[in-house]
């Protein structure tokens, strides 16, 4: 009685242990599976929503976002958009301030110091996906030697060009020098065709290409001498308001109407053939791309010295993780996607950004290989906000300022120059 009581005790217990292995193997199957697929090492399923403010739109992000999302399931996204540069900056900060940011933002030229300084980026420069990273993209997202956002792309830009509104003009001829710049658009003009729009509402590329080819062809560090102290703004910049307000206000190549237009509506105007030149970049390829019929190609701003024609361009803005998210284990994995082969190809589908990550073999519309070439890989780009050390915020305002009030003649490019750098001064000084 005793034995069968006994053997009755060990089949009892054996099976609640098989049963219990069981349901332990059925669940941890379960995490396991669903777990790594969702979000690899750490197991949990917990469905997490980040919150992203890019600068590119749902519809370029869209590839990179969903393969990440198919990679990890438990993972979705808060997608919002502001245009650059004056509208994200301002709302980034806003959000900032109220501490209302999202998980995952990008750090740009303009606001890099402003982020950084305060506290709302994350330290990513240990994290082994930062690697993949060009280290000469690494200084314009860094300070003190550590880096706070990660770029997979530099960007180079140019004015495209409308092939058949040059041909119906009877431009035969791709101008090389900026005087034959000017005859192009003058010729445009005659043609009753409107020779070109420049974003008034932020720094010139126009001003930015002529003071790399009137500045710093001759003096490379004239940017570093003017926030010591030894140069002005007045010293290099002067001679290239000059030229502008000359060439292109006088003779109304620019028009005081078109400082009204925006980024998107220039783009737009220039794939209804109402424009034959805009500024762009490889931001632009797709839109420009799936336009019918809209033959175009690029040219750069040429200058007043033969041969030295700068490009503008600049490593790519980088997606920075804010430092308060909820959701650290999460937008760390998103910002790693971005440095995979997997996700910098869908990233490049989507943007068509000119892609610089180690490792990944860079694709570049035929319209742009000039720009690439001789402009990006030859390090013939400038960028103001990048070059300039402090202030670039409060800087680049001022310019946008000045050029406007240039262009409806209410101050001259002496007096331009004059409030640029008193701009700088007031801000050394506070």
């Amino acid at each position: 009685m005793r034995k069968t009581g006994f053997l009755l005790l060990i089949l009892i217990v054996a099976v609640s242990l098989a049963l219990s292995a069981c349901g332990n193997a059925s669940d941890g199957g379960k995490q396991s599976g669903a777990g790594d697929q969702a979000s690899g090492e750490s197991g949990k399923q917990e469905k997490v929503k980040l919150s992203i403010l890019a600068w590119n739109n749902e519809t370029e992000m869209k590839p990179v976002m969903d393969g990440f999302m198919k990679k990890y399931p438990n993972i979705s996204f808060d997608f919002q958009f502001a245009p650059p540069v004056k509208d994200y900056i301002a709302k980034l900060q806003t959000m900032l301030l109220s501490d209302s940011a999202p998980d995952i933002f990008i750090i740009a030229a303009e606001n890099r110091n402003e982020v950084i300084d305060s506290g709302h980026a994350l330290d990513l420069t240990d994290y082994p996906f930062m690697d993949v990273m060009l280290d000469s993209n690494k200084p314009m997202l860094s300070k003190n030697g550590r880096t706070y956002a990660f770029t997979n792309n530099g960007w180079v830009g140019g004015w495209f060009y409308n092939k058949d509104l040059f041909a119906k003009a009877g431009i035969t001829k791709l101008p090389t020098t900026w005087d034959e710049f000017v005859e192009v658009c003058l010729k445009l003009k005659e043609a009753g065709i409107t020779p070109l729009y420049d974003n008034m509402q932020d720094l010139t590329q126009i001003h930015s290409s002529l003071y790399g080819n009137m500045t710093l062809s001759k003096d490379p560090n004239f940017d570093e001498k003017i926030f010591s102290g030894e140069k002005t703004f007045a010293d290099g910049w002067l001679e290239v308001f000059k030229l502008w307000k000359k060439d292109m206000i006088d003779k109304k190549i620019i028009t005081p109407d078109m400082i009204g237009l925006t980024g998107d509506q220039i783009e737009s105007e220039f794939t209804l053939g109402n424009v034959a030149m805009f500024f762009g970049g490889p931001w632009s390829i797709a839109k420009l791309s799936a336009t019918p019929n809209l033959n175009f190609s690029m040219i750069p701003v040429p200058g007043p010295v033969p041969g030295e024609t700068y490009y503008v361009g600049a490593p790519g803005v980088g997606f920075a993780v804010n430092s308060k998210t909820k959701h650290k284990e999460e937008a760390l994995k998103f910002i790693e996607y971005l440095s995979t082969q997997e996700g910098l190809e869908l990233f490049y589908q989507g943007t068509g950004s000119i892609m610089t990550a180690k490792g990944f073999e860079a694709k570049v519309h035929p319209s742009m290989q000039q720009a690439y070439e001789e402009g990006l890989m030859k390090g013939k780009i400038y960028l103001p906000m990048v070059s300039w050390p402090r202030h670039q915020e409060a800087l680049r305002n001022q310019f946008v300022i000045v050029t406007q009030d240039m262009a409806v003649g209410k101050i001259t490019p002496e007096e331009a120059v004059a409030a640029i750098d008193k701009k700088l001064k007031e801000m050394e000084n506070k």
